[in-house]
């Protein structure tokens, strides 16, 4: 990882992550609604977002959703109502449950082949986002036992130029360099935000994802982890020097704003010197 160091929060069981990450969305939205007019939030898919979503539907009576919009780190190309759907997913535990506007939730198209439904995602991130600094205010994020995050997985081509010499012998991406830049808004016009993913190692293996560039211009980013068979990927997140390109995570560093991991006590039990 690179830029200042993340908040390490430990609580007792995936109910105490998602009820943090809960309240610290919350806190969030009222300040950015208060500042700027409205809240832009990309959510996850995954068991202890899904803990999360019902935290911000029953516990957090003081979010105006209305200024609320809703957009998602990742999603599967699988149809809206497929039990796979992180869109499905969000509704059924969130949207369904409190007042936000239609015309303010944003699903990918995934009646579309990935590339098609990646470059309209983007289109329409860049049509909503404010024009003079187009950052989302929150983005959440989980992590697989693999050390992935979205839909970025060992080996991703969106890695490339986060180590030295990753993907040097494909002459499409290689050699790099690991003197990638920081991930600032002079970029912004011609980075990608959205990318497609054909070959994801665990089903479907079709996806939309957003880019590491994209994640790291967020004002917030929390990391929500919870479980035992997570504990090596935390370990080799938070406490060694894996390559990126081994654990996406470690490209997860928000360059203008801050990273929060909320572990279990299962998840963070290796840790070396774990925060209380």
């Amino acid at each position: 990882m690179s830029g200042r160091a993340p908040e390490v929060w430990i609580g007792d069981d995936a109910t105490a992550v998602a009820r943090e990450g809960a309240r610290r969305i919350a806190e969030w939205a009222r300040r950015c609604i208060a500042a700027r007019g409205r809240f832009l939030v990309a959510l996850s898919g995954g068991n202890t977002p899904r803990k999360l979503h019902r935290c911000l539907a029953t516990e957090e009576p003081g979010i105006d959703w209305r200024r609320v919009f809703v957009f998602f780190s990742d999603e599967r190309c699988v149809p809206h109502d497929s039990p796979d759907s992180n869109f499905r997913m969000a509704r059924e535990t969130l949207l369904d449950h409190v007042p936000i506007p239609a015309s303010q939730i944003f699903p990918v198209a995934t009646d579309r082949s990935p590339a098609e439904a990646a470059s309209a995602y983007e289109a329409t991130l860049r049509s909503v986002l404010d024009a003079g600094e187009p950052r989302i205010d929150a983005v959440l994020l989980g992590m697989g036992p693999d050390g992935h995050t979205a839909s970025i997985f060992p080996g991703s081509r969106l890695l490339a130029g986060f180590d030295d010499d990753f993907l040097i012998d494909d002459p499409s991406t290689g050699p790099l360099s690991s003197s990638r830049p920081a991930a600032n808004l002079d970029a912004f016009a011609k980075e990608r935000l959205i990318a497609e993913v054909l070959d994801a190692p665990k089903p479907p293996p079709h996806r939309v994802t957003m880019t590491p560039y994209f994640i790291n211009l967020s004002r917030h980013v929390i990391v929500l982890v919870s479980g035992e068979d997570k504990v090596a990927a935390v370990s080799a997140a938070l406490e060694s020097d894996a390559r990126v390109s081994e654990i996406p995570i470690r490209a997860v560093s928000p360059t203008a704003g801050d990273l929060a991991w909320l572990l279990d006590r299962r998840a963070a039990r290796a840790l070396g010197s774990p925060p209380i």
